[in-house]
């Protein structure tokens, strides 16, 4: 029997840096993504590989969102990343409503 895989997500890693980064909930540009990597970690990670790594973050619980809007005549995408809510929360809401 294969033992299954675990994914590393220290600090050294792309996927942790883009989901650390993300976790706020704030709507960032690939190029947003990729300036505060090196802001913050020194890292020269590429618009392709972040965006790779944005397909992922489902695997670890994230929820992924993106939309688009022009800007000067181009097609300009923003992302943002969240934790699903529980659904004590979605009751609590509800409830409240």
């Amino acid at each position: 029997m294969t033992k299954p895989h675990t994914r590393d997500l220290s600090i050294a890693t792309q996927l942790w840096r883009v989901i650390s980064i993300m976790s706020d909930g704030k709507a960032r540009t690939l190029r947003d993504i990729e300036r505060e990597c090196w802001s913050r970690y020194g890292h020269a990670d590429t618009q392709a590989a972040i965006s790779a790594r944005l397909r992922e973050v489902c695997c670890y619980g994230w929820a992924k969102y993106s939309s688009n809007q022009v800007i000067d005549g181009k097609q300009v995408w923003h992302y943002r990343i969240a934790l699903p809510p529980t659904t004590e929360a979605v009751a609590a809401k509800a409830v409240a409503a």
